[in-house]
């Protein structure tokens, strides 16, 4: 196993989490969506949203799987999948951490 490239794979992911945790915080940030009462139902759209793209952008870009070249051998698909849960879960940390920055 190349722990370097899967070292550097994770941190492509999460530059890529930085950049579509920004890109949702936008669609999210608009005036209309902040008037919703609810909150519950707007957090569940910009989670499902987060996961969507990120198992698009995975499944799309190859050079964006976390085992590429790491000599571990997975399905194509098993790879994605596990890439695209990683960059999910790498956006929802970022979204946490943004957020207790911004409360502090």
């Amino acid at each position: 196993m190349k722990g370097e490239i899967l070292l550097q794979n994770v941190f492509y992911l999460f530059i890529l989490a930085i950049i579509l945790e920004a890109s949702v915080m936008a669609i999210f940030s608009i005036s209309y969506v902040k008037r919703f009462s609810s909150r519950m139902p707007v957090e569940t759209a910009r989670d499902v949203l987060i996961i969507i793209l990120s198992f698009v952008v995975c499944h799309q870009e190859k050079f964006l799987t976390l085992f590429r070249d790491t000599g571990i051998k997975f399905p194509p698909l098993l790879d994605v999948i596990i890439s695209a849960l990683v960059l999910a879960r790498m956006t929802f940390f970022i979204r946490e951490f943004l957020s207790k920055m911004k409360h502090e």
